[in-house]
């Protein structure tokens, strides 16, 4: 079972909504991401150079001073570029890590401890490095200072290294404005999502919504019955032309409601003029009937008057077939007007058949029709009427043996299901042709020149009347099929 949205996600709108704050929170946000990425590194980056520019300069000053033979102002030098806002200190160590000069006077003397001078000695020059103290970033960088000329005054000659310039300056105002561009990335992306959706809404109501609900209300009109409603079809887009799909949908519903009205009308006043007809036949038949007993009573008596070599016998003889034919279509007539009444009983399926088989069966086997019997053994027992239901049987198996004339076999199936019986009757004649197969349940239609054109009539209205169903065609293997089922429980 598919799953239900929820009532909220069930309208088109919503869900087109939502899509387009998805869709764009996704695109926005990799683009910000990316450009905050980008941005963090340039800033990072240029922290870095700043605190190499101010190594740089912390060391250009002091080779100026010893140059000039000052080297008492070095630790001016130092604390006048401490003075930048994000220098944390300044420091020149020697070789032992015991602090020389230093941003921070009280620092003088104090010696590092041996691990963080090993880093240091190990860190090439201007190499930025990163660490945390007490929460917060600090960038730092070393630069040897070298034994030039200039530094001979003061120093020995030996080695070339005279100190180590250490500078450490807080990157707090660049972490800020990195988080402060991240919140900006998010409220720009929260901010576009808005706009976009609310945007994507208003167009959605202008160029969706509205002319859908317009065609909808349309469509309710038909629902309910009103064909002469059209859609306006003024829009050029693919809104306009299922509105011009749903009039020409609407124009051929009503032309079919048309034609059926027109054909139910005509229906109607056949059956009508059918039911009057019925209604003239029937009392006409009950009337000929009683007369036409008289007349063959009449015959008889005049038959037995007649000598039995009277050349008039024959006549007497083709008489009484005229008026026992005459009577039989009366009888048919009646019943197909005048149905008995249905009363239904649980029946023996088998047992009707064979009842219907002791009557035909030797006129059946003279003219060389055999009969094969394939019954089920688990039939059960069938409400129905047993007298109608023999009429049925007689009628259709009748057909079987006038279909095959001579030399044939009639084959009787029965089987049976949870929901219905079925018996097939299937003869080797030549079937029923496709022009017949719909017209042979009509009233008074038939192909021999001997027949009434009611049996097969009589047989669906039986067969409705006990909730069941015939069908009739013709076999893959050649022949006639007529199927009877009926339903296991009334």
């Amino acid at each position: 079972m598919p799953r239900r949205l929820p009532v909220v996600l069930s309208s088109l709108k919503v869900r087109f909504i939502v899509a387009m704050i998805l869709l764009a929170t996704v695109v926005i946000g990799l683009s910000g991401w990316w450009s905050v990425t980008t941005h963090r590194g340039h800033m990072l980056q240029a922290t870095q150079d700043k605190v190499r520019a101010m190594a740089e300069a912390v060391d250009s000053g002091i080779r100026e001073a010893m140059r000039a033979g000052r080297s008492r102002e070095v630790q001016d030098i130092l604390v006048h570029m401490a003075q930048d806002p994000d220098i944390e200190q300044i420091a020149i160590l020697d070789s032992r890590g015991r602090v020389l000069r230093a941003s921070r006077p009280e620092l003088v003397g104090q010696v590092l401890d041996r691990d963080h001078l090993s880093q240091l000695l190990v860190q090439p020059d201007l190499t930025v490095t990163q660490h945390y103290e007490g929460g917060e970033p600090i960038q730092s960088v070393v630069k040897r200072i070298q034994n030039r000329p200039e530094c001979l005054a003061c120093h020995s000659q030996e080695g070339q290294t005279i100190g180590i310039l250490h500078l450490d300056m807080s990157a707090r105002r660049t972490q800020e404005q990195i988080v402060e561009m991240e919140r900006s990335a998010v409220w720009t992306v929260l901010l576009t999502a808005v706009v976009l959706a609310t945007g994507g809404a208003l167009l959605m109501i202008r160029l969706v919504e509205r002319p859908v609900a317009a065609l909808m209300r349309k469509m309710a009109q038909v629902e309910g019955g009103n064909l002469a409603t059209r859609a306006d079809e003024g829009r050029g887009d693919e809104l306009g032309r299922l509105a011009a799909s749903f009039n020409a949908m609407v124009d051929r519903l009503q032309a079919a409601r048309e034609e059926i009205e027109t054909y139910h009308r005509h229906r109607l006043e056949r059956a009508e003029r059918l039911a009057t007809l019925g209604e003239l036949a029937a009392s006409m038949a009950h009337e000929i009937k009683n007369p036409l007993a008289g007349i063959r009573g009449a015959c008889e008596i005049m038959s037995d008057l007649l000598p039995s070599d009277d050349p008039r016998r024959e006549l007497s003889t083709e008489v009484h077939r005229q008026i026992d034919r005459l009577d039989r279509t009366l009888r048919d007539l009646l019943l197909f007007s005048r149905p008995p009444a249905t009363r239904l009983e649980p029946s023996d399926l088998h047992g009707a058949i064979e009842h219907v088989l002791a009557v035909l069966l030797r006129d059946a086997q003279t003219r060389g029709v055999a009969v094969v019997r394939r019954y089920s053994g688990t039939m059960p027992e069938v409400p129905l009427d047993a007298q109608q239901m023999e009429q049925v049987l007689f009628n259709v198996l009748l057909n079987a043996f006038q279909a095959i004339g001579f030399a044939g076999t009639v084959t009787i199936t029965t089987e049976a299901d949870e929901r219905e019986v079925r018996v097939r009757i299937r003869d080797t004649g030549p079937g029923i042709s496709k022009e017949n197969a719909d017209r042979i349940f009509k009233p008074f239609f038939t192909t021999r020149s001997k027949g009434t054109g009611l049996g097969l009539a009589i047989v669906r209205n039986i067969m409705n009347a006990h909730g069941g169903r015939i069908v009739a065609g013709t076999a893959p293997e050649g022949g006639a099929e007529v199927v009877l089922a009926l339903p296991r429980n009334a």
